[in-house]
């Protein structure tokens, strides 16, 4: 019987795996025991091939069945001398001594009883020894190469630069090592289904217009997205586990950390610590990182091909031939390509999805990455059933929390100071909700911290921490100084630019809202060269200087193609022939001072706008950043055009009131004082009115106006008045005013009182509030922990609960917290297994088993069926982390 190669393949594997350790254990060398095991693999393979071509009975093992081959040759690499002679090649000592290989193999054959023919053990042993030197030492030349290759890769991509993003205070940031700042991001799986919108077609009062159509998407997959089921979230890391299909499409808006992600995966990988990707670290892997759009500057070669000559030209670096094939035969390559939403042309985006999807298919054994913006992506590129979907999360608080640590930890030798920096931070970004929105993007977080980082604080007031970021993004357009120097633009100037954005933002945002709360509003490339000609025309006619409409739009091309397109910055590119700016944020603060620029010839447009656009969403913000930077006597002429606003339902609603205290809490400086009491009492009425009139929706939304009002010039007044109706208001929603409001002692005091309060509604409310409040003193822990006896289960429940929340772990804490995971209410069971879940974060690693291990465990156990069994597993991984 003749035996294929494939068949050998399999029938000899088994041999090379157990030999390879052996052998690799004696020497140092820089294969790995993956290739020593192909090496041995390929060695047998061919010396076995060479004999299935000899006449039956002339061959090596013709008197024995195949599945005796794999035996002899598993005690034939036994042997301590053949070992000794198979390790030259790793050593650099030559050429096993084939003589003696052969002397080994009779010997074995001898003890064994085995019959060979013996003519053919030589030519069996020089095949092998041949074959198998061959390997290894092109298997030690790939090695070399790949350390070099990932010096290389190191050197371009750990460092995190930060051209061009430079901030008052300094002039270009110094580069971080990127393994020293990078967080893994969340991401969520996408269905087919929700690019099934796209699918139905345009209607008709949008086909033709370019601009029109834009909207409607934007519009539609907003709408679309928030009645979808939430899929699992998971983090990025998981991506790549074996246990997932991984071949992925990785979806992220400008600014999510995509291509960072990407350079990551890439850095880890070349740095040997692949499990922080996801990937076996037992495997030798190789990544292999192409730039989309570079990659179709070539569209004759191969993807392949490609590589060794971007390695060639990037990395200074001349790869041996089949460098790239060695791990990609094995399915240790990672495969990652970045930026498909690069390529212009929809057509060329075909193409070149023809071409990955034809490379990956050649090595489907490899994981991959593929990475696009949203906007301008198909449904149709990659099936989702091939190539699962995935869209990268803006980071959430434990994300943003460790990226400031990161960040401050990289930059501060002492603790102390970097610890400082770090809470410094932490408050100004818990006190702005907008702020806080702006910073689930890695790259505005990364812009806020550079910003903090050398001013030491955030400015107070956002629109000046917005005209900051602007400048610091519109400095990153002329990075090289090719603006400033005339280099690229003919009738612009760098100064200019920042007019360009303003008046295309007030033009953009008049389109209407989008329903995205984070992405700018999507521009048509042809409607977006039209309004950016018509304004350089414009600006250049107040020089007096003459600039056809021709000579206009070519300017605006150049913009769009070798600025925009080049460039990270203010105004991005969302996929084919559609912009945005960067965050929406930027868009309302840029709409705004377009709006300022105008108020200087008439202060009537202000009103005007406040009385087009009051109670419009998608206009709030605009409005709240355009009265925080009026002066004098404005604010007050602002406020009282609100109050004689005729909104619909006002006396049930008080939408005009609410929003007058919103303005307030911009800390306006308004000269009329009358006007502020006014304004106050309204609110503080309304809190103290206990009538079916003012409902819980308006209450709450009555409270955090009130709250907001914390640092201004009028949350003095704001409590006085408060506390002259004290009686009327709940005595645990007084203290919380009060602690937000300036008297932050005075609540914690009043509110350790009131945990002793015969009424177990005001006991729960005090502990719960006690817990927001976070201040975790000696006399607050001593009077929460008897209240996880309480008879009342809601008073257990809100004790434990802030307990978790104030995270001061001790020995009594936790022993107090532990009964309560065999309370009889199910609830209050929750609530301790989620506390000392928060506790474990305090407590840190510890010894196992211990009494807080098992009792949570026994509690996991025993509610696997429950909603909360998650709330159990993440406080024993709290605990237990490493």
């Amino acid at each position: 019987m003749t035996l294929e190669t494939a068949a050998l393949v399999r029938l000899l594997s088994p041999v090379a795996i157990k030999a390879a350790p052996a052998l690799f254990k004696a020497v140092h060398s820089k294969l790995n025991p993956t290739e020593l095991e192909k090496a041995l693999r390929e060695g047998m393979v061919m010396a076995q091939a060479q004999e299935e071509k000899q006449p039956p009975g002339h061959r090596l093992f013709s008197k024995y069945e195949p599945d005796f081959i794999p035996k002899f040759l598993h005690q034939f690499f036994q042997d301590s001398g053949v070992q000794a002679e198979l390790q030259k090649p790793l050593t650099g000592a030559g050429m096993p001594d084939n003589a003696l290989l052969e002397k080994k193999f009779l010997q074995v054959a001898k003890q064994k009883n085995v019959e060979l023919i013996q003519s053919r053990v030589m030519p069996w042993i020089k095949e092998f020894t041949s074959t198998y030197f061959e390997q290894t030492n092109s298997y030690l030349k790939f090695q070399v190469a790949k350390e070099r290759y990932f010096e290389q890769l190191i050197h371009c991509f750990d460092d995190v630069r930060f051209a061009g993003i430079a901030v008052e205070g300094q002039e270009i940031e110094r580069a971080e090592k990127l393994a020293e700042i990078f967080v893994m991001p969340n991401v969520q799986g996408k269905a087919q289904t929700e690019f099934s919108f796209l699918e139905q077609g345009l209607p008709l009062e949008v086909q033709g217009d370019l601009q029109a159509q834009l909207l409607w998407e934007q519009r539609n997959r907003s709408r679309f997205a928030s009645r979808q089921t939430s899929q699992p979230k998971i983090s990025a890391a998981q991506l790549l586990k074996p246990s997932q299909v991984q071949r992925v499409v990785l979806l992220g808006a400008p600014g999510s950390g995509k291509t960072t992600l990407m350079s990551y995966c890439a850095v880890m990988l070349a740095q040997g610590k692949p499990e922080l990707v996801g990937l076996d670290k037992t495997v030798d892997w190789l990544p292999i990182l192409i730039k989309i759009r570079d990659l179709m500057k070539q569209p004759e070669i191969n993807i392949l091909q490609y590589a060794r000559q971007m390695v060639k030209a990037d990395l200074g670096l001349e790869l041996p031939p089949e460098f790239f094939e060695h791990w990609l035969k094995d399915g240790r390559a990672l495969i990652l390509l970045d930026g498909l939403d690069e390529v212009a042309e929809e057509a060329r985006r075909y193409k070149v999805v023809e071409r990955i999807e034809s490379f990956l298919g050649t090595h489907r054994r490899n994981p991959a990455i593929i990475t696009s913006r949203p906007a301008g992506y198909k449904p149709d590129f990659f099936r989702t059933d091939e190539f699962p979907h995935y869209e990268i999360l803006p980071f959430d608080d434990d994300q943003i929390q460790a990226f400031i640590d990161h960040w401050y930890e990289s930059r501060f030798a002492t603790k102390a100071e970097a610890q400082r920096r770090k809470e410094s931070l932490r408050k100004a970004l818990a006190e702005s909700d907008r702020i806080k929105l702006l910073a689930r993007n890695p790259l505005l977080l990364t812009i806020i911290a550079l910003i903090h980082r050398y001013q030491a604080v955030l400015p107070k007031e956002r629109h000046k921490l917005y005209d900051k970021a602007v400048n610091t993004l519109l400095t990153s357009w002329d990075a090289n100084k090719e603006l400033s120097n005339h280099e690229i633009l003919e009738y612009l100037e760098l100064d200019d630019l920042r007019r360009l954005m303003e008046r295309l933002a007030y033009w953009i945002h008049s389109q209407g809202g989008t329903g995205d709360n984070e992405g700018g509003t999507l521009i048509d490339r042809d409607e977006l060269l039209d309004q950016l000609a018509q304004y350089i025309q414009e600006m250049n006619t107040q020089r007096m200087k003459k600039v056809n409409r021709h000579q206009a739009k070519a300017e605006a091309k150049r913009f769009l193609d070798r600025i925009i397109g080049d460039r990270a910055g203010l105004l991005s590119k969302q996929g084919r022939d559609r912009y945005a700016f960067v965050h929406k944020t930027f868009q309302e603060y840029l709409t705004t001072q377009e709006i300022r620029d105008r108020q200087e010839e008439d202060f009537e447009v202000v009103l005007e706008h406040i009385q087009d656009h009051l109670h419009d969403p998608h206009w709030r913000e605009v409005l709240l950043l355009l009265i925080a930077q009026q002066k004098r006597s404005n604010p007050a002429k602002i406020l009282k055009e609100i109050f004689n606003q005729p909104t619909p339902y006002e006396q049930w609603l008080h939408r005009n009131l609410l929003f007058a205290g919103i303005c307030l809490a911009e800390n306006i400086e308004v000269t009329d004082e009358s006007l502020v009491q006014e304004i106050l009492k309204g609110l503080v009425e309304l809190e103290a009115n206990r009538s079916p009139l003012v409902p819980d929706v308006i209450q709450r939304r009555v409270f955090k106006v009130l709250c907001s009002l914390s640092e201004t010039g009028y949350e003095a007044l704001a409590l006085q008045q408060l506390e002259a109706v004290g009686e009327a208001i709940d005595k645990v929603r007084l203290s919380r005013y009060r602690a937000a409001l300036g008297k932050p002692e005075e609540a914690v005091q009043q509110l350790i009182l009131l945990l002793k309060d015969e009424d177990s509604n005001v006991r729960s409310g005090a502990a719960s509030a006690l817990g927001q409040l976070g201040q975790a003193s000696e006399s607050v822990m001593t009077t929460l922990l008897p209240l996880l006896k309480d008879e009342e289960s809601r008073v257990r429940y809100s004790a434990a609960w802030a307990l978790g929340e104030l995270g001061q772990a001790s020995e009594s804490v936790v022993a107090t917290l532990l009964p309560l995971l065999k309370d009889e209410g199910f609830l209050v069971r929750s609530s301790a297994v989620w506390a000392l879940g928060q506790l474990g974060k305090a407590l840190g690693s510890t010894a196992i088993p211990n009494p807080t291990t098992i009792a949570l465990a026994q509690w996991i156990d025993q509610n696997q069926e429950s909603e909360y069994v998650s709330h159990g597993i993440t406080a024993l991984w709290n605990i237990l982390r490493e």
